[in-house]
């Protein structure tokens, strides 16, 4: 494993430039097997810096959770995709997804990042997954594991944000959110350029993940764009559904954005407020996305809603990007009200394209305008 004191560059520099940082300088780890991956998130939990750990493209099997438990407010940033050059292991990141993954190898749940201080800080940090897969976690029902893929918590009441971009969860099981379970006492939930497949909870709701943000410093508390989130599969519990479930706060909103739900059972998306914890209810809106079934207790404001098959490239083969008749080429046209955008999809292609984004996680590289249009 080595050990770098210099800034980082690229994407992730990018999202640590988006808001006021502590001035401290990033440390950056370079990791190619899960023993070295462990040793650096240990490091970074005790840190009080920004930290950023780099992946070198290839499968990481956990043999138990990954886990990331800190009492300090440093971000932190996970990113995959890392290539070696000469006897730097990390010198090149390669925009691809599937290329870099930790697995649970359906006999274990994946990473756990907690952020968990003894008292309050007057900050909170950001922890953001970037260019990887998390694939085959498992979190055991019968002792309640949220989140066999990920779990990502912060109980603290201070504004904390938790990113993933450009990020694969696939065939995980768990306990109320197989892929993932994510909380925030206070603050932002984003997920973008995300493709959620074939995860399930066996014997509750929210295959794909839940995710609760009671309150924030500003009202975005979960945003969704730009993603996919295909065959969530639960037995269903008090009407929830198999896709997502979302928990938002008085003052807190849900958003979700040129993103597509096809195949979840029972519903795509539950949505709740938290007034049973004495925190109000937030609202939820969606923009230019597909939702067919919903289920909660809060309404979802749609506009500018997808209809029809996405026309998938291969559904069994879990290709989900758009063929070239996918009537929802060029559709997604809702705008992301913060943040932005990372440059590429998720296979590592160019995110616009023909002139306006696709809905879901995959930008269509080969449509002809031409062709589409009856003209030859």
């Amino acid at each position: 494993m080595s050990h770098l004191f210099r800034l980082s560059t690229g994407f992730l520099l990018g999202l640590l430039l988006l808001m006021a940082a502590p001035t401290a300088r990033a440390a950056i780890y370079c990791v190619t097997n899960v023993s070295d991956l462990q040793i650096a998130l240990n490091a970074a939990a005790a840190s009080f810096n920004d930290d950023e750990i780099k992946l070198k493209q290839g499968i990481y099997a956990v043999q138990q959770r990954l886990f990331y438990n800190s009492p300090n407010n440093g971000w932190l940033f996970i990113s995959g995709g890392w290539i070696q050059d000469g006897e730097n292991n990390c010198a090149q990141q390669v925009p691809a997804a599937a290329n870099t993954v930790l697995t649970g190898s359906a006999m274990y749940p994946v990473l756990g990042l907690y952020f968990n201080p003894s008292t309050t800080p007057s900050a909170g940090p950001r922890y953001g997954l970037y260019n990887l897969s998390i694939r085959d976690g498992y979190g055991d029902s019968a002792t309640f594991q949220r989140g066999g893929g990920v779990q990502m918590t912060a109980l603290a009441d201070v504004q904390t944000e938790f990113f993933l971009d450009n990020v694969i969860i696939a065939n995980n099981i768990g306990f109320f959110g197989g892929g993932a379970d994510l909380y925030v006492r206070r603050g932002l939930i984003r997920i973008v350029n995300s493709l959620f497949a074939n995860n399930s909870s066996p014997t509750t709701a929210y295959g794909h993940f839940a995710a609760t943000s009671v309150s924030g410093n500003n009202p975005y508390g979960v945003l969704i764009a730009n993603s996919s989130f295909v065959n969530g599969q639960c037995p269903g519990s008090g009407g929830r559904g198999c896709g997502i479930g979302v928990i938002v706060g008085g003052g807190q909103r849900l958003d979700i954005i040129n993103s597509l739900f096809s195949g979840n059972a029972i519903s795509d998306v539950n949505i709740e407020g938290a007034a049973s914890g004495g925190f109000g209810n937030g609202t939820a809106f969606a923009d230019h996305s597909l939702i067919g079934a919903l289920s909660g207790t809060l309404p979802l404001s749609a506009s500018n809603g997808l209809v029809g098959d996405p026309r998938f490239v291969d559904v069994p083969g879990q290709d989900f990007r758009l063929r070239d008749d996918s009537p929802f080429i060029n559709r997604g046209l809702g705008t992301i009200p913060v943040y932005g955008y990372p440059p590429a999809d998720l296979a590592g292609n160019l995110r616009l394209r023909f002139g306006a984004l696709d809905p879901g996680a995959y930008e269509n590289q080969t449509w002809d305008f031409i062709f589409a249009d009856g003209f030859q």
